[in-house]
């Protein structure tokens, strides 16, 4: 009888180590929440503020990440003002959260771009960084140059049951706060990739984008482009969307590559950037 009641007991110990994680009854199992930084943003000189975005996915895990700033050519106070800091997710929360530098503008003639370095550090147990690092770059509007970037950015794949619509082709920049999907699993598989000029005009600029293959594969992976686009009179980016194909989204840190090769006002500085999928 007496071994039969220990056997039991450590049957149902083991059931109740099994159902409870994280101090949380009931939870078949640990998971963790995938969280990914952009990349690359780069604005003007002129505009206020450097945002990027961390994105979400997996599990609404409750978690934490830390993130850290690195100066590179550009420096703080003189170019930027960014502390370091921590975000937070409660459980149930699948929200993005953004990191905003203030750009300090001044009258001197700098290097065309200058950069700055944010990333993520110390997640919770419950937390799991995909891309951990960010590039901040300044494009400097204190020069007679005219010139064009493109940013690199990142997919990071998460099912969704209510997806938002792809956005029009192209579009401009969204208004501070409007929440940005890089990659959602929806018809459309839309990521959107930003071209960033270094000073507005007061004329449309043209701008030609194209892609090419990198470990993901046009007409397999992605939809290739090439054409040209207009920067609207008075905006310093617009967004150019890329359509990913099925086979893309079982792909984990593989990209293509995209490229800027023709500006109508003036010259292309590191024009060349990658689209990489993330799980």
């Amino acid at each position: 009888m007496l071994p039969a009641l220990v056997a039991g007991a450590v049957a149902l110990a083991a059931v109740i180590t099994a159902t409870t994680v994280g101090g949380q009854p009931g939870a078949a199992a640990a998971c963790q929440r995938s969280v990914a930084i952009d990349p690359q943003v780069t604005v003007s000189e002129a505009t206020a503020t450097l945002t990027f975005t961390v994105y979400t996915a997996s599990c609404a895990a409750a978690g934490s990440v830390g993130y850290t700033v690195t100066d590179g050519t550009a420096h703080r106070p003189a170019d930027f003002e960014l502390p370091g800091g921590l975000l937070q997710w409660p459980a149930g929360d699948g929200g993005l959260r953004q990191i905003q530098a203030v750009i300090v503008r001044d009258t001197v003639s700098e290097a065309l771009l200058e950069d700055f370095t944010v990333t993520l550090v110390n997640p919770s147990p419950d937390v799991r960084i995909v891309a951990a690092t960010g590039r901040g770059r300044i494009f400097d509007n204190d020069t007679p140059i005219r010139a064009a970037t493109v940013d690199s950015r990142l997919c990071l794949i998460e099912p969704r049951t209510s997806p938002p619509p792809p956005p029009p082709s192209p579009s401009p920049r969204p208004d501070p706060g409007t929440t940005a999907v890089p990659c959602t699993i929806e018809p459309g598989n839309i990521v959107s990739t930003p071209l960033a000029t270094n000073d507005p005009s007061t004329l449309d600029q043209a701008v030609t984008f194209k892609t090419s293959d990198g470990d993901l594969f046009a007409g397999l992976d992605y939809v290739a482009v090439n054409r040209t686009v207009v920067v609207p009179a008075g905006q310093t980016s617009v967004y150019v969307p890329i359509q990913l194909l099925p086979h893309a989204l079982t792909q984990n840190g593989k990209y293509f590559n995209v490229a800027i090769t023709y500006y109508s006002a003036g010259t292309v500085v590191t024009g060349t950037a990658r689209v990489t999928v993330w799980h």
